[in-house]
């Protein structure tokens, strides 16, 4: 089975490191064009873009803060003049800190839930238009990115629990919405991946080992292990599939 996801035009939030790099590449791999949201570090952005390039990857780089309103209209605006509508919207950015009830600050609190959940809410509101405009020549697909926390809960991550189980509602809320317009709507969500956000946890002898006992295939799952469940998901092969939560958790959260 070939993913070939040539014309499609996508967009991933949060999409110049960690997960969201591994996604922009492996969709860019399969025939993709992709347009790569960062908010600030520009550096990297640019960086990321010449590999893009490197590879001939067809590709834009563009720098929004995904709770402002503004900012995502004109990051809209760009993908509209450009390419003229939107087909994938990868809804991958996000944040994940300590924050322990009792001693966690309404700020910290409201800034994981304005990141996680409030901001895919306003770039998926934004991009709607765009999802739907003119004739559909690719398939048409919503691919959130929430976590194994939003299905559990994480002891001292309630916030970023709270965040992405709250994905996962609004996920299967708009699969039912958006399915009249032939818009499939879908979860990835990971369990332990190694990135930059848990090299601490993964750095410390000890939590890898407490970590890596309760995965049953011992050991944290790769970027691209995640990249390859949002590339099937946006591919034709996925067209039957929506309002679905795919973990990507070597086995450590089991849904029935």
């Amino acid at each position: 089975m070939v993913l070939d996801l040539s014309g499609v035009r996508g967009l991933v939030t949060g999409g110049t490191r960690g997960i969201g790099r591994a996604i922009t590449t492996a969709l860019a791999a399969a025939g993709a064009r992709v347009a790569v949201n960062y908010r600030s570090n520009m550096e990297a952005a640019e960086t990321f873009g010449r590999e893009l390039g490197e590879r001939h990857f067809e590709h834009m780089m563009l720098k929004a803060d995904i709770v402002q309103e503004r900012s995502v209209g004109t990051m809209m605006k760009r993908i509209e003049e450009s390419w003229g509508g939107l087909d994938l919207l990868v809804l991958n950015a996000g944040i994940w800190q300590r924050g322990e009830l009792g001693s966690m600050t309404l700020a910290e609190w409201r800034d994981t839930i304005n990141t996680n959940l409030t901001g895919a809410f306003i770039v998926a509101n934004e991009a709607l238009r765009l999802i739907t405009s003119g004739e559909a020549q690719a398939p048409k697909r919503v691919i959130f990115i929430s976590s194994t926390a939003g299905i559990r809960g994480e002891a001292f991550h309630s916030h970023y629990a709270a965040s992405k189980g709250g994905i996962i509602a609004l996920m299967k809320s708009l699969a039912v919405e958006l399915a009249p317009l032939g818009i499939t709507v879908n979860c990835v969500a990971p369990g332990w991946v190694r990135t930059d956000m848990t090299a601490a946890a993964l750095g410390d002898a000890a939590s890898r080992r407490a970590i890596q006992q309760s995965i049953p295939l011992g050991r944290p799952g790769e970027p691209d292990e995640v990249a390859a469940a949002v590339v099937f998901l946006a591919s034709r092969q996925a067209s039957y599939i929506t309002g679905q939560v795919l973990s990507v958790n070597g086995g450590s959260v089991l849904c029935g």
